[in-house]
C-alpha cells in the first residue's frame, strides 16, 4: 500500500501533469497565422448586433458588430478578429451622438492580468469621459485575460502568444476608422497592461502621440525609436510592481526582476533626448511630480508618485483618469 509521501508524489505529479497539457493545448491554439477579419460577438449579458464583414483583401479589417446603450451617451461596439483557429477582441466606446465620420481622438487601453476588457472600462468612468471630453476608448482583450512580455506574464508568456502582433492589427483597424485621428491616437495600461504598454510604444513608436503606463516598469528595457511623451503614474506602497524594484510574489511570474520604477522612467526620458536629472514638485498629500526639463520640443517625461494605493487603479489622493486625460489633452 502506497504511503502517504508516495500519494502526494503522486497527486503533484499529476497536477504537474495536466498543467503542462493545457500550456501545449494553449499553444497550439494560439500559433500565430495570417489575416484577421472582424465578426460580431456575443458574449452573455452584454448584446451586440452584426453586420456582414465588408473589408477587402490586403486592407484592414474594419470593425462590423456595434450596439448603443439605450438612451445613452455612448455606443459600445465588441469586436472579434479571427486569427487562425482562435477568436480576439477589443471593446470600442465612442461618444452615440459624434457624427460617423468625424475624426476623434482615441486612446488604446490595455487592461491587466486577470481582468478582461469589461472590467478595464469600468474601472475609472470611461464612458462618463467618452461622453464628455469627445473621444474614442479601445479596450483590446487578452489571452485568458494576460499579456505576453517574453520574461512575464502567464497564461500568455507560456503558450508564446504574439501579443504585439495582435495589438498592431488592432491598432491598423483603430486608425482606419472614419471616426478617428489617426494622428492623435494615446496609449494607456494598467499592471501588466502598462508593461505591455512600454513593449507596444517601442514596437510601434510611430502611431501614438504619447504613452501612459500605470503601475508597471519596463521589463525588456526596450527604447522608442523617436522621442515620445510619457506619463508614468505609480503607487509607492505599491506591492505587486515594487516602485523601488525590490523583490515581489508576482515576480515569480517573471523570469526577469521588475525594474524600479524611477530608473524606468529616466531611461525613457534619456532614450527622449531629456536632461538626466527630473525636477520635483511636491502636489501635497504625498503626491510628488518629476518632470524631466531639456526634452525636444513638444516632449514631456512625467513621473507621478501616490501614496497609500497599493497595487490599485488610483482615485485618491489622484484621480488617475484626470491626470491621463490632462496629458493626452483631451479634457474639454
Amino acid at each position: 500500500m502506497a504511503g502517504p509521501r508516495n500519494r502526494t508524489a503522486w497527486i503533484l505529479g499529476g497536477v504537474i501533469a495536466v498543467l503542462a497539457v493545457v500550456v501545449v493545448v494553449l499553444a497550439v491554439l494560439l500559433l500565430r497565422s495570417g489575416d484577421d477579419e472582424p465578426t460580431s460577438t456575443t458574449s452573455p449579458g452584454r448584446p451586440t448586433t452584426s453586420a456582414p464583414s465588408t473589408s477587402q483583401p490586403g486592407q484592414p479589417s474594419s470593425p462590423t458588430s456595434t450596439t448603443s446603450t439605450p438612451e445613452g451617451p455612448v455606443s459600445f461596439q465588441d469586436v472579434t478578429m479571427q486569427e487562425g483557429i482562435v477568436q480576439r477582441q477589443y471593446l470600442v466606446l465612442r461618444p452615440a451622438d459624434a457624427p460617423a465620420d468625424e475624426p476623434l481622438p482615441a486612446v488604446l487601453v490595455v487592461h491587466g492580468l486577470g481582468v478582461d476588457r469589461f472590467a478595464m472600462a469600468s474601472v475609472a468612468p470611461w464612458a462618463e469621459a467618452v461622453a464628455r471630453d469627445g473621444f474614442v476608448a479601445v479596450f483590446p482583450q487578452g489571452v485568458l485575460d494576460s499579456w505576453n512580455l517574453g520574461p512575464c506574464c502567464p497564461p500568455a508568456s507560456l503558450a508564446g502568444v504574439d501579443d504585439v502582433g495582435f495589438l498592431g492589427r488592432v491598432i491598423d483597424q483603430v486608425v482606419a476608422r472614419p471616426d478617428v485621428d489617426p494622428d492623435r491616437l494615446y496609449l494607456t495600461g494598467f499592471s501588466n497592461g502598462g508593461m505591455m504598454v512600454y513593449e507596444l510604444a517601442c514596437a510601434r513608436t510611430e502611431d501614438f502621440a504619447a504613452v501612459a503606463p500605470m503601475a508597471a516598469t519596463n521589463i525588456t528595457g526596450c527604447t522608442p525609436s523617436r522621442p515620445i511623451s510619457l506619463l508614468h503614474m505609480h503607487g509607492d506602497p505599491d506591492p505587486t510592481v515594487p516602485y523601488d524594484g525590490s523583490p515581489s510574489l508576482s515576480q515569480a511570474l517573471s523570469a526577469k526582476p521588475f525594474p524600479a520604477v524611477p530608473s524606468t522612467v529616466a531611461a525613457w526620458a534619456r532614450a527622449d533626448g531629456c536632461d538626466a536629472e527630473p525636477d520635483r514638485t511636491d502636489e501635497g498629500d504625498g503626491v510628488t511630480v518629476d518632470e524631466w526639463p531639456g526634452c525636444p520640443e513638444g516632449i514631456q517625461v512625467e513621473l507621478i508618485t501616490y501614496p497609500g494605493n497599493g497595487h490599485n487603479w488610483p482615485s485618491e489622493p489622484l484621480d488617475g483618469l484626470d491626470e491621463l486625460l490632462r496629458f493626452f489633452d483631451l479634457q474639454s
